[in-house]
């Protein structure tokens, strides 16, 4: 377990329209990871959202509040709307784990890549899907109101195995 730090922000962007930037400091790095996240990160477990990695700020640029201006990367307006310490229990390419300490978002979420790539990056970013966990269990966390059926069959759909 790393501890960290994470900050949500409302960005009102020109190009790509209202989404949410879900920041958080890498670990063993000056660099914060920022993921574009248009539906907002979810607050109940279950609901699976959309996160496309974007680039990697610095603190100063991770923490920013205020107006980007036309012509700059991510020109718009940009608000705080939570933010607080984090625990990073597990990071790697394909499977992201963190325990937000927000005043609006709590608990353990998972990020999981789709092996999907942005279709108007140059640079591929990775998308995943962002979910919230309900109990933490021996290092992993599980949904308490799954039902196995009905997790198998989701996988048979989507192709994507589930995570608990």
């Amino acid at each position: 377990m790393t501890k960290s730090r994470f900050v949500i922000m409302k960005h009102e962007a020109k190009r790509a329209g209202l989404h949410y930037d879900l920041r958080f400091k890498k670990p063993n790095s000056n660099m914060w990871d920022s993921f574009a996240v248009p539906k907002g990160v979810p607050e109940k477990p279950g609901q699976k959202v959309l996160a496309v990695r974007t680039t990697l700020h610095t603190e100063k640029e991770a923490l920013f509040t205020g107006t980007i201006k036309p012509g700059e990367y991510g020109a718009g307006k940009l608000t705080k709307f939570d933010g607080g310490s984090c625990d990073i229990l597990k990071y790697t390419p394909a499977h992201i784990v963190l325990d937000f300490k927000g005043s609006k978002i709590k608990g353990i979420y998972h990020m999981v890549s789709t092996k999907i790539s942005s279709r108007s990056s140059k640079d591929k970013e990775k998308a995943y899907f962002l979910f919230k966990g309900k109990v933490k269990t021996e290092g992993f966390t599980y949904f308490d109101d799954d039902d196995p059926e009905e997790e198998r069959d989701e996988e048979e759909e989507t192709g994507f195995p589930q995570i608990y």
